[in-house]
């Protein structure tokens, strides 16, 4: 196939792909740096709003925690007196703040709340997880949400040891909605193409926009390769598509270890890169394109001399050339020298032809005295074969001459020994007549 392009198109070939290759490895080295710059970005923006969010939650949550510890100090100061205690418990910013707070007692067991809500026959304070789990961490804690039994609500409790002398005599708490919480997380959609929600160290999902997986753990949530709890940014792969996972710890919360996690659809962070891919791939086609056809226009024009060389020597080829055509010397370039080497050649080769000419013209002048000679030699041998024909004619005659002579002298011969016989016998009578006569006589 390439042997049958023209040397203008192999150029224009070989040109188009050296500019596609270089098109393409710009393509490719800048996509690989704006994928480096947009994962940079990504990154650093998920950190950046999870540390935010997770600011956020820890400046909300130590409000609470300073209001349970007021709380637990002044029901340590002075008589634990039922009044004492609920003048305490019906503080307005306690309750503001507070679904209820309410204080276990260590000695009795007492429960006092506020609001007043009823509770079961036999309830013991001593006996729950918050009270314990203050008692036996002598420190301030933080539960983990949970379902309130009757307006099935999340609920997060804190709860505080009352130490007075040392000695612990009850432990103070507090419940709260965690409707700002879930309103702070709620409001990270990122347009429609991520969410937020809140997980413990364990994996236990606390807050999330879908109701259905909360309270359950990560890999329920995540079959095909859960998210590690743990500072940073990971893909996971859920229903086909690539989660960036971003998770940032909440600081400051006493006993527990939470983590807001973003999530974010892979393909829309990456939408930027989508959309430069698409415009490079334009770009480079229309550049490419542009870029052929001027290169195409540029070889025509620089190709020119070699054109008219090409159509000169096929001239000469057909036999057609006219050998006296020079070619215009325009520059000095491989071309020019190109031209005059081709003038040059042509020259001598015209001078060559003329040499050639005049000596195939006496050639000719020769050849024709030749024809001329051998006319004239096949004129007299035309009168000479005439002459040998005659003498053939006459040897002819001679020979049928002699061969009658021949004839006639054997005939000759013939009668001549019979006149020999003829004699010998006669000779023979005249003997025998003189011996007749001798004896005769």
């Amino acid at each position: 196939m390439l042997r049958s392009l023209s040397f203008a198109k192999k150029i224009l070939l070989a040109a188009s792909l050296v500019v596609i290759f270089a098109f393409a490895c710009f393509i490719f080295f800048n996509d690989f740096r704006q994928s480096r710059a947009i994962q940079e970005d990504t990154d650093s923006y998920l950190r950046e709003i999870g540390s935010l969010t997770a600011s956020n939650i820890q400046s909300w949550l130590e409000g609470r925690i300073h209001l349970v510890e007021m709380e637990a100090a002044q029901l340590a100061d002075g008589e634990p007196t039922a009044e004492r205690i609920q003048h305490v418990l019906e503080q307005q910013v306690l309750q503001r703040n507070f679904e209820s707070v309410y204080l276990g007692e260590a000695a009795s067991g007492v429960f006092t709340m506020r609001p007043y809500s009823p509770m079961p026959d036999g309830y013991d304070p001593r006996q729950r997880g918050w009270y314990k789990d203050a008692a036996a961490a002598g420190r301030l804690i933080v539960t983990e949400p949970f379902l309130d039994a009757g307006t099935k609500e999340q609920i997060l409790a804190m709860s505080m040891p009352v130490m007075r002398n040392g000695q612990l005599v009850g432990v103070a708490a507090g419940d709260m909605k965690l409707q700002t919480i879930t309103a702070i997380l709620n409001s990270l959609k990122f347009d429609g193409d991520g969410y937020a929600f809140l997980v413990s160290d364990a994996g236990k999902i606390l807050l999330h926009p879908d109701d259905a997986k909360v309270f359950k753990n990560l890999a329920e949530v995540y079959p095909h390769g859960a998210p590690q709890v743990r500072p940073g940014v990971q893909e996971v792969e859920v229903d086909g598509h690539t989660q960036l996972v971003s998770m940032t710890r909440v600081e400051g919360l006493p006993g527990v270890s939470w983590y807001v996690a973003l999530v974010l659809d892979k393909s829309a962070a990456y939408a930027m890169l989508s959309d430069f891919r698409t415009s490079a791939v334009i770009a480079t086609l229309v550049a490419i394109v542009a870029i052929i056809f001027l290169l195409g226009m540029l070889i025509r024009v620089l190709m020119q001399p070699l054109t008219d060389m090409g159509r000169a020597m096929q001239d000469i080829a057909q036999g057609e050339g006219d050998l006296t055509k020079r070619l215009k010397v325009d520059s000095r370039d491989e071309f020019g020298l190109l031209a005059e080497a081709f003038n040059r050649f042509v020259a001598r080769i015209h001078e060559s032809i003329r040499e050639v000419a005049g000596t195939a013209r006496q050639l000719h002048d020769v050849s024709q005295l030749v024809v001329n000679a051998s006319n004239s030699s096949m004129a007299n041998s035309d009168e000479q074969a005439t002459r040998t024909n005659s003498v053939a004619a006459a040897i002819n005659e001679l020979g049928a001459a002699a061969q009658e002579i021949a004839r006639n002298a054997a005939d000759a011969s013939h009668h001549a020994s019979d006149a020999s016989h003829q004699a010998g016998d006669g000779r023979q009578v005249v003997e025998q007549t003189i011996a007749a006569m001798n004896q005769l006589s």
